[in-house]
């Protein structure tokens, strides 16, 4: 059953340590630090994580989003931003009329992403010797 999307909502696992291996159920991809880009789903699987547009979502995190003292916030790498705007970017094509959220637009108690997903994107500028050495 092919899904119509109208949402790829931006997710952090909410997680700090990058040795501990994560249940990443709630996703359907999750960017590790090192910026690969783990597939945990199927597009055409409905994950359950924001309920109101999970029918029509597809969900995409950055693995992280807790620093060492426990305080939730933006705590991307480089590798994890450059590979985090690159399937972004993929997935808007695929979804040409999906809008693009962080969590926190959705459910405005949430912190993840930690960051405004609008304004990064916006302004995001890809690092070149990064995709040099990919």
């Amino acid at each position: 059953m092919k899904r119509h999307i109208r949402y790829i909502v931006v997710h952090s696992t909410a997680t700090f340590d990058p040795k501990v291996s994560q249940f990443y159920g709630n996703y359907h991809y999750v960017v590790e630090r090192t910026g690969e880009i783990k597939k945990v789903h199927a597009d055409a699987t409905i994950v359950k994580n924001v309920e109101r547009v999970d029918n029509e979502a597809i969900h995409i995190a950055y693995a992280g989003g807790r620093n060492k003292s426990g305080t939730l916030g933006d705590t991307k790498t480089p590798n994890q931003e450059e590979a985090l705007f690159n399937k972004i970017v993929a997935l808007s094509i695929k979804y040409p009329s999906a809008a693009i959220v962080g969590h926190d637009e959705l459910e405005p108690g949430s912190i993840s992403p930690g960051f405004n997903v609008k304004d990064w994107i916006k302004n995001y500028e890809p690092d070149l010797n990064l995709s040099k050495a990919s």
